[in-house]
C-alpha cells in the first residue's frame, strides 16, 4: 500500500477517519492524501486570475481550507501528507482522484443514514463505496489504535468471494489476525444447507494460514445485523465484506448489506469493492 485518501470536510467525523488513515499511513510507509470538496465552481482552476478576483467568497473557501490542511499537516509531522481541494460532486472528484492518483485504499468517516435516505440519497460515504472502485474503510467512532487484530469476514463463501477475501487478508496480516469467517443465516428458503456452507468455509479457512482461523454459521433474521451481532460477540476489530454492486432499483427494494453495516456499525467497516477484485483475478 503506497498511497491513502482521506477526503474531509473537516468535521470531527472526518478527523476521526483522518486520524485511522495517518496511523495506517505510518504502519504501512504510505503517502496520506486529504482532500475536500468546497463550494466553488467546478471549473475554479480553468479561471484567470481576473475571474477568480470577482469571486472573493470562493476565494475565502479556498483559503480557510488551507488553513485546515497546513493544521493537519502540523499533526502528521512523520508521514507524507499531500493536499487538495475541488469544486463539483465529492464522489465523482474521490473516483477521478483515486485514478489520477493511483490511489490503493480511501479512509472515510460516516454519521450514518436514517429512513428513506440509506436508499434514496444516503451519506457521501454511501455514496463513495457504491460508485468508487477502491477498498474502503469506514470509521464511526474513534479508534483508540490502529490495531486490527481480531477481524469477521461476513461472506456467502461461494468461489466468487475467494478474491475479495484475499484482498481482505493482504490488509489484515500486517497485524497478525485472528480471523473469523462468518455466514448468516436467516432462515430463508434461500439459505444453503449446512453442510454445504461447512464445506465452503472450510476452503477459506485453508486460506488464511498461517494464522488462526474459525468459522461460524450466525443465524438472524436479517443479514446486516446478523453481522453486527456476530462481530460484537467475539469483539472484532473489524469488518470485512465484499462489495456487490447492486442496480440502483434493487438496492431501494432490497437495499445493500455494504450500506447497512455502514450506517449502522460500530465496529470499522472494510468495503472490498467485488467488482475490481473479481476482475483483477
Amino acid at each position: 500500500m503506497k498511497s491513502i485518501l482521506a477526503p474531509t470536510d473537516f468535521s470531527a467525523c472526518a478527523f476521526q477517519a483522518t486520524e485511522a488513515a495517518a496511523g495506517l499511513a505510518r504502519r504501512f510507509g504510505a503517502a496520506l492524501h486529504l482532500m475536500t470538496c468546497l463550494d466553488i465552481p467546478a471549473n475554479w482552476s480553468q479561471l484567470s486570475a481576473r475571474e477568480k478576483a470577482q469571486l472573493p467568497e470562493a476565494q475565502q473557501r479556498i483559503y480557510n481550507a488551507e488553513v485546515l490542511f497546513n493544521d493537519l499537516r502540523s499533526r502528521f509531522p512523520d508521514i507524507e501528507v499531500k493536499t487538495a481541494y475541488c469544486g463539483g460532486k465529492l464522489t465523482a472528484e474521490v473516483k477521478k482522484y483515486v485514478s489520477r492518483f493511483s490511489i490503493d485504499f480511501i479512509v472515510m468517516g460516516s454519521h450514518g443514514a436514517g429512513g428513506k435516505n440509506e436508499y434514496f440519497v444516503g451519506s457521501n460515504t454511501q455514496k463513495v463505496v457504491r460508485e468508487v472502485h477502491c477498498p474502503t474503510l469506514v470509521i464511526k467512532e474513534p479508534l483508540e489504535e490502529v490495531n486490527f487484530d481480531k477481524v469477521v469476514f461476513a461472506s456467502s463463501f461461494h468461489q466468487n468471494e475467494r478474491a475479495p477475501f484475499m484482498k481482505f487478508k493482504d490488509f489484515v496480516k500486517h497485524f497478525v489476525p485472528e480471523i473469523h469467517l462468518v455466514e448468516i443465516h436467516t432462515s430463508s428458503l434461500l439459505d444453503p444447507p449446512y453442510f454445504l456452507s461447512h464445506e465452503a468455509m472450510e476452503e477459506f479457512r485453508s486460506l488464511c494460514a498461517p494464522f488462526r482461523c474459525e468459522t461460524h454459521i450466525h443465524r438472524n433474521f436479517n443479514v446486516e445485523r446478523g453481522i453486527r451481532a456476530f462481530a460484537e460477540e467475539v469483539g472484532a476489530k473489524l469488518i470485512g465484506i465484499s462489495n456487490h454492486h447492486r442496480h440502483p432499483l434493487k438496492r431501494m427494494l432490497i437495499g445493500s448489506n455494504v450500506e447497512a453495516l455502514i450506517n449502522h456499525s460500530s465496529i470499522p467497516v472494510l468495503s472490498i469493492d467485488y467488482e475490481k477484485t473479481a476482475a483483477a483475478v
